[in-house]
């Protein structure tokens, strides 16, 4: 099954059974918008459908003009045929002009064997205006020119609201994808050279001056800037960055001009995976949308049934005339429209809004069930804390080794891993001078250690480095570390040689977010792979309630597991490797974007800016959601069960149903725009 974009919005749809180089849409609202003003870009074709929409309703309007002076007896008797004739006049190329994207769509749909909205819009409008015309002919009978061409008029209106509400979702994906530039200097051996963004390589070195995007995702290697991420992270505060520091395609060099090692391109970017989740975020429907799908799949044919049943009713009771406009009624006021944007409409935009805060949602099932979470499990390092440990000291637990031989072989060793604490030592290696080691036969344990050989200045060695209980066998001397630092343990010849001490600072944010989700009902729980005196004493800076330490990725999968067995919905939120299997264990994954790719791939919720606070205003924006679709949902269910029985009744004229079925899609369609305002940070209650 392949993936387009509607043409209209620019949000992906599926194209599967759609034949080539035809006009793909996401819904019949962006079609029939796309049809009246044309699509994006193209001017004259827009212009030209606008006047279409002028010429129906200017048409539709005089209908009605003479219509009122029929009703108010304003017209002679013996010059109300001339009247009805003219009307039929004017109707006529109306009908043609609105109706036609209605009774397509309804036809389309038929051949399908499926019953639609445009079903109910097409029969009503095209019923009145058939027996209209009948009347009109025989010269004997009442007219609904009126409703007829104002139901599509209201009806049209109504859809161009409602597709351009969807449109400002697409507009997102559109954005980003212009973040991209499309040249970029790449450094050769005669200097810089502007080269196409696509033919750029990992490994490649650019030179970015001031004012620029980066082409690519990598590191600084030479130069210190400020760097603009605010279309990322939704962080006003440029950030100061330097040698070593990563940065994303698509934000802005701010202050001077940097060179910077590219590490990847095309679709392996940052950027492109946000545009392929986004994407796929708006292909995923939630439990209130299918809710309200199955719902509208058997209202269509039920009022179809309850129109043909009214209308015998009146027919039986008060003859023809009287059966026409109850039936007519109740097909006009039964348009479910605003229960079929109850659900989608607002998911869309919360996943909108939270994108613009730099949170990318995967899907309206993710979304509504954020707001359902109990306990959230935080990993420690580099997700409560900063990700930057820095190495404090090597100690050395003999005199036979040096603390810089200890800490060239860990290097060596480490220089295969990617996380952040053999960064940190490979870092320090490099600080000091030491000399290069080549390593191979890696044999990484994620959570616990690594074991591989280290070869410097020609002597090898059978390296294992990690935890106390990876590296050393139980009964032997705890090496454990104090005062929250990180123990990684250092041993060869089948013997413990030292250790290296590094520190994490906690991330300054952390606090308050963990503050902010207990004030909103929801538990914390700590959980690392190193020592419990460590993660202890985060958790205490932090104000976490519960830790989980030492545990192995089984060991947090375990955890997760327990908790969400109680029937309470789980979060899991982390950056590493190790971390991944967690992520996909837990109801709700959520991962750091700065943390590995496997990680990001995980989570179903990826935080771009790395602000831990977009937790508790993820909850506060998903409870919001949840309320804003049960009052869009009570609405619109309330209002066609009300509407239909009077229509049923005889008591609403048609043309006042139809702009009652308005209404109610504006009512819906008003309280979700509500969410495209939220805020969040007064706004986080507990359930």
């Amino acid at each position: 099954m392949t993936r387009a974009r509607c043409v209209h919005c620019g949000l992906p749809v599926i194209a599967a059974g759609r034949a080539p180089g035809e006009d793909l849409f996401c819904c019949y609202g962006c079609a029939l918008a796309s049809r009246i003003v044309g699509r994006q870009g193209e001017e004259g074709a827009r212009a030209w459908r606008i006047l279409q929409l002028g010429i129906g309703a200017l048409l539709a309007m005089n209908v009605m003009m003479i219509a009122l002076l029929l009703y108010t007896g304003a017209v002679e008797p013996q010059a109300a045929p001339v009247f009805r004739w003219l009307m039929l006049g004017l109707s006529a190329p109306a009908m043609v002009i609105l109706g036609y994207p209605f009774a397509r769509g309804a036809a389309g749909e038929i051949a399908r064997r499926r019953l639609s909205l445009d079903t109910l819009i097409a029969v009503g409008s095209f019923t009145a205006f058939g027996a209209s015309a009948a009347s009109t002919i025989r010269g004997e009978g009442h007219v609904y020119f009126d409703t007829a061409t104002m139901l599509l008029v209201l009806v049209t209106v109504g859809k161009l609201v409602e597709a351009t509400a969807k449109t400002r979702a697409g507009r997102l994906l559109r954005g980003l994808e212009t973040l991209l530039p499309a040249k970029a200097l790449r450094i050769e051996a005669g200097g810089p050279r502007e080269t196409a963004v696509r033919d750029l390589r990992p490994g490649d070195r650019l030179q970015v001056r001031p004012g620029e995007r980066f082409a690519a995702d990598g590191r600084i290697l030479e130069g210190a800037t400020v760097i603009e991420e605010a279309a990322f992270t939704g962080e006003s505060r440029p950030r100061h960055a330097g040698p070593g520091d990563a940065v994303m395609a698509g934000t802005v060099n701010g202050a001077a001009a940097v060179v910077i090692h590219v590490e990847r391109v095309g679709e392996d970017l940052l950027l492109s995976r946000i545009i392929d989740m986004v994407g796929e975020a708006r292909q995923r429907a939630s439990p209130s949308e299918r809710i309200a799908e199955r719902a509208a799949a058997v209202f269509v044919p039920a009022v179809l049934v309850l129109a043909a049943a009214g209308g015998l009713a009146w027919f039986m009771a008060a003859g023809a005339e009287q059966a026409g406009l109850a039936a007519l009624a109740v097909l006009v006021v039964a348009c479910p429209c605003a229960l079929g944007i109850a659900t989608p409409l607002a998911t869309a935009l919360a996943i909108g809004r939270a994108a613009r805060e730099g949170a990318l949602v995967r899907g309206g099932d993710v979304m509504e069930r954020i707001g359902e979470v109990a306990t959230v499990f935080l990993d420690k390092t580099g997700t409560v804390t900063a990700g930057r440990p820095s190495v404090k000291r090597v100690e050395a637990f003999g005199p036979q080794t040096s603390a810089d031989e200890i800490l060239t072989y860990l290097a060596g060793l480490e220089s295969a891993g990617e996380h952040s604490l053999a960064r940190a030592i490979v870092g320090e290696a490099r600080r000091r001078g030491l000399p290069a080691a080549a390593v191979d036969q890696v044999r990484i344990v994620a959570g616990q250690g690594a074991a591989g050989r280290v070869t410097v200045g020609g002597v090898m060695r059978e390296v294992v480095a990690g935890s106390e209980s990876f590296v050393q066998p139980a009964g032997g001397p705890s090496h454990a570390a104090l005062d929250g630092d990180t123990a990684v343990l250092v041993a060869w010849d089948g013997e413990t040689r030292g250790r290296v001490l590094l520190a994490d600072a906690v991330r300054p944010e952390a606090r308050e977010a963990v503050r902010r989700l207990h004030a909103a009902g929801v538990r914390t729980v700590l959980v690392s792979g190193d020592t419990l005196e460590a993660a202890r004493a985060v958790a205490a800076q932090v104000g976490i309630e519960r830790v989980e330490a030492p545990r192995r990725p089984d060991e947090k999968i375990a955890a997760i597991r327990a908790a969400a067995a109680t029937g309470k919905v789980v979060a899991m939120v982390g950056d590493g490797i190790n971390d991944a299997p967690a992520l996909a264990a837990a109801h709700v994954g959520i991962a750091l974007a700065a943390g590995t790719d496997l990680a990001r791939q995980a989570g179903n919720v990826v935080l771009v800016s790395d602000r831990l606070t977009q937790i508790p205003w993820l909850v506060a924006l998903s409870r919001q959601t949840r309320r804003t679709i049960r009052q869009n949902l009570a609405w619109a269910f309330g209002y066609n069960a009300v509407a239909l029985a009077a229509a049923a009744a005889g008591w609403l004229h048609p043309l006042l149903a139809a702009v009652a079925m308005v209404v109610s899609s504006l009512t819906v369609l008003g309280n979700s725009l509500r969410l495209q305002r939220f805020q969040g940070e007064q706004e986080l209650p507990v359930r």
